[in-house]
């Protein structure tokens, strides 16, 4: 069987069970499975358990149940030749953030996996549309671009629930191509590796027990030990992280993420005296103030002229993303509302922590100096801070937290260079010839699994594809029903792109 000929009969198959593809999503929305407590194939109820059963049809691929820990485990499905060198890798987190209130979603329900459709109105907004319930909503400027330049329509049916765009659309996707590919019967010359992997919404551990070092899972199988070009990279083994995304656009680039800790150390007294005391929140308030008033001054003159930000933009602060001081206890949520624990309140604070959450892109010798980039930035917007304000009777640090933070990864360092990527022109070949239109070129706002492939694993690594949809991370998530069949098509397409056929 020839390569057009596979390739033929793998998208025919999908579009035969298309109806299949997207009820697979819609069990999969049904199931609650947040990061670490995505479960194990022995702990029903799970969505680990419910996908299970999903891989591996036919008896043609292995499927490999990684444990990470007793409620968290990877599924890894192997097709191909195990023994050959070319290694093409699908990383599709299983795990989810946290839904929210239930009284913030139609009808009360997360995990409805709701029909619904959604409509496009123009200047980067949307109308969702679920039984009776409606939601108008702006979107992303990249999602509105694909809106705007490569659909002739304005609406589209929609699955709805926590997870369906972050990331189970993309899950589905995946194990349909597998499918696929396993059902044509197809001699691949190389082997596709589709990862179901745990926790990229927190610490990545999934991703780290598939390709961080020799004990991996990749590593243990020899592919992360393959030859490797002048920077570094493997020349065998590429692959793409999955996610929430603009209807597989392919991803060249997200910016690096830091947790920048605030402490202030003030004097405590008795409230009736303040004067005499010096309180570490309103302290703290300064500092955060001058954060926000002085942002254009510290990226402009700071931190850019240490960044390379042609590909990714400038670096961008979210000020104040937590903050916690004096006699605070504990904060529970009853109902709608937080209810704080608290004691002291006669008393003047002399402490009071706070985070910034800070995103930027390579620094300007990029990839050298990647571990020492945080602590760079770390000094330089705490020098800043001290040059601002005046810390006369009390004190502050800025520190970076062991375990928060990311580092930005790029294709290329331009926009240019980045779109001719090999990964990127076989992202674009295949998505042409499902969705009728040649993708963009995009980048991400956020980090994904990718860090960990091209940093960790040195694996060519697109760093970001996925459905189309929308919200993800916040109340009524959404993913584009049509864009589950699409997806699969996408993925098979450049898998056997990837590895090539044996005949």
């Amino acid at each position: 069987m020839d390569r057009p000929e596979i390739e033929r009969r793998t998208l025919a198959y999908l579009d035969e069970h298309d109806g299949e593809a997207v009820e697979l999503l819609r069990g999969l929305v049904r199931v609650r499975s947040l990061a670490r407590q995505e479960g194990t194939a022995r702990l029903p109820g799970t969505i680990v358990a419910r996908l299970r059963p999903e891989l591996g049809h036919g008896g043609v691929s292995e499927v490999v149940e990684q444990d990470l820990g007793p409620t968290s485990q990877n599924l890894i499905e192997v097709l191909g030749q195990p023994t050959a060198e070319r290694c093409f890798v699908i990383d599709a987190h299983t795990d989810t953030v946290p839904e929210g209130q239930p009284s913030g979603w139609f009808d009360g329900d997360p995990f409805s996996a709701a029909d619904g459709a959604v409509h496009y109105l123009g200047n980067r907004r949307i109308r969702l549309e679920v039984g009776r319930h409606q939601h108008e909503v702006p979107i992303r400027d990249r999602m509105a671009r694909v809106w705007e330049t490569k659909r002739s329509v304005r609406s589209m049916p929609i699955v709805y629930g926590r997870g369906s765009f972050d990331n189970k659309a993309a899950v589905a996707s995946t194990a349909m191509a597998m499918r696929a590919l396993a059902a044509t019967g197809a001699r691949l010359a190389g082997t596709v590796v589709a990862a179901y992997v745990a926790d990229e919404e927190e610490t990545g551990t999934g991703v780290h027990a598939l390709c961080d070092g020799p004990e991996s899972w990749l590593g243990s199988r020899g592919y992360l030990g393959g030859p490797r070009d002048a920077n570094g990279f493997l020349i065998n083994v590429s692959g793409v992280a999955l996610d929430g995304s603009y209807g597989y656009t392919p991803v060249v680039g997200h910016r690096g993420s830091l947790l920048l800790i605030l402490n202030v150390h003030g004097r405590a007294v008795h409230a009736s005296t303040p004067f005499l005391g010096v309180s570490a929140v309103e302290k703290m308030s300064r500092l955060l103030v001058e954060l926000a008033d002085g942002q254009s001054e510290l990226v402009e003159q700071r931190l850019l002229p240490r960044m390379d930000a042609e590909l990714l933009g400038p670096p961008t602060l979210a000020i104040g993303t937590t903050i916690v001081g004096g006699g605070v206890r504990a904060v529970v949520r009853q109902g709608d509302r937080p209810v704080v624990e608290r004691g002291g309140t006669n008393a003047v604070p002399d402490w009071c922590e706070a985070t910034v959450d800070l995103r930027y892109p390579p620094g300007r010798d990029y990839p050298a100096g990647l571990e020492a980039f945080p602590e760079l930035v770390r000094a330089e917007v705490e020098a800043f801070l001290h040059e601002r304000v005046s810390t006369d009777g009390w004190s502050f640090s800025v520190r970076l937290p062991h375990d928060r933070g990311g580092y930005p990864c790029a294709l290329g360092r331009t926009p240019a260079e980045a779109a001719r990527h090999p990964l990127v022109a076989m992202a674009r070949r295949a998505g042409e010839r499902v969705l009728g239109y040649v993708p963009d070129v995009e980048t991400a706002p956020g980090g994904t699994d990718a860090t960990v492939m091209i940093h960790a694993g040195r694996i060519p690594t697109l760093v970001e594809m996925g459905a189309a949809g929308g919200l993800s991370h916040d109340y009524h998530e959404f993913a584009e029903r049509d864009m589950i069949t699409a997806g699969a098509k996408v993925l098979a397409l450049m898998a056997i792109d990837a590895v090539g056929t044996a005949g």
